[in-house]
């Protein structure tokens, strides 16, 4: 009976939890803790795995890339008193459209008809030197036709030689065997004499002849050299008067809008130099010129893709995630100035994307909107980025081409 009942106790004590192992049960409400602890524990590692885009930050203006397309300053080239405007600010104009005219101030240039006068003399002055020229040329010509007569002259007294030495010879020859007289013998030696004198005559005047050419021959190289250096004079005189009278009319340079215009007025004299207008040409051609400092300056390198805010469209941009990013356009870097602008900062040309959707037009991305740049560097993780920010280290420097940076 005593062992039917201890072992009834047993079983009886077995089969409830006892105190102390109800003590160390843990309770329902921590199970979903841990499981948040632990999804996020997992969610800051992938986080931390996550990858970052790293990026030098710039600002600018939006300006165009090619320089003859940029915002450009109409000056008074001569010192004068302005007569009248032909536009206004705002003013669409052509390429040599009239702005304004001026009256040349100049005591030299106060006869309107001074350049008439000056181009009247430079065609005088031309004439008066041609015929000088033309004259110099004629005696070269009589002195070449006298050369041509006295080489003629000496090949006939060549001629006449031969012949009287043939004679002589004969004379002689008949005179041994007396067949002729002597008075024949005397005069065929004096006719050789006569025939050597006279070859010796004709190649003194050939002579003469050539040397009294080549003299003329540069009588005439000097009068030509005299000629157009005094026409080229009257010539330069007539054109600086021509030119001058032609800067009295400002003319529009390219196609464009002219957005200032000066304040003087009709009357008012204006100096060589003063700004009148200045006019922003029509063209398509953009570009945005940012400044970055000297760290992000050299990580950059020409063709790197960047991406762009421009001042008045809203945009969402965070910087490590560009493929995220909304409101912003692509842009590729084109280039990065050599030298600083004494600042330590760093100019960089950035041109639009070909491969990504195109900038805003024209109308709405004027020259001179300011524009804030993103420009993509190496990938990394988030956890890298984190502990570079917080040790204040710079981006990953990319990798350098072949020989770069190694010694002979």
């Amino acid at each position: 009976m005593r062992d039917v009942a201890g072992s009834a106790g047993t079983h009886a004590v077995s089969g409830r939890p006892s105190a102390a192992l109800a003590l160390v049960t843990s309770p329902q409400r921590a199970k979903p803790l841990v499981a948040v602890m632990l999804v996020l524990f997992v969610g800051l590692v992938a986080f931390l795995l996550a990858p970052w885009r790293q990026t030098a930050a710039g600002s600018g203006v939006v300006t165009s890339f090619a320089p003859g397309v940029r915002p450009q300053r109409i000056e008074a080239q001569i010192s004068g008193r302005i007569v009248r405007w032909h536009v206004a600010e705002g003013a669409e104009v052509h390429a040599g459209q009239l702005i304004a005219e001026l009256r040349d101030v100049s005591p030299s240039f106060l006869d309107p008809e001074f350049a008439d006068k000056l181009a009247a003399v430079r065609d005088a002055t031309e004439a008066a030197q041609r015929l000088a020229v033309e004259a110099t040329r004629e005696r070269t010509r009589q002195a070449a036709e006298r050369v041509v007569a006295a080489e003629a002259a000496e090949r006939n007294a060549q001629v006449e030689l031969e012949t009287a030495r043939v004679r002589h010879r004969r004379a002689e020859r008949l005179a041994q065997r007396g067949l002729v007289a002597t008075r024949d013998l005397e005069s065929a030696v004096l006719a050789l004499r006569k025939a050597e004198a006279e070859l010796v005559r004709t190649e003194t005047a050939h002579a003469a002849a050539k040397q009294e050419l080549a003299a003329f021959r540069a009588e005439e190289a000097r009068a030509v050299a005299a000629a157009d250096a005094v026409i080229a004079d009257a010539a330069l005189r007539a054109g600086s008067a021509e030119a001058r009278r032609a800067a009295s009319e400002v003319r529009a340079p390219v196609d464009g809008t002219v957005v200032r215009v000066s304040s003087a007025g009709p009357g008012e004299i204006v100096t060589e130099g003063t700004e009148l207008a200045s006019i922003v040409p029509a063209t398509d051609d953009v570009a945005a010129a940012i400044t970055v400092s000297a760290l992000d300056a050299a990580l950059i390198t020409p063709g790197a893709r960047a991406r762009l805010q421009f001042a008045g469209f809203p945009a969402l941009q965070i910087s490590g995630w560009s493929s995220v990013a909304i409101g912003t356009y692509g842009g590729v870097v084109k280039v990065i100035d050599a030298v600083d602008d004494g600042a330590g900062r760093y100019r960089v040309l950035i041109v639009p994307d070909p491969d990504d959707a195109p900038w805003p037009p024209r109308p709405f991305l004027r020259q001179g909107t300011g524009v804030t740049a993103w420009v993509l560097l190496q990938r990394v993780t988030v956890g890298w980025e984190i502990w570079r920010q917080l040790n204040g280290l710079p981006p990953t420097m990319p990798p350098l081409p072949q020989g770069v940076g190694k010694g002979k």
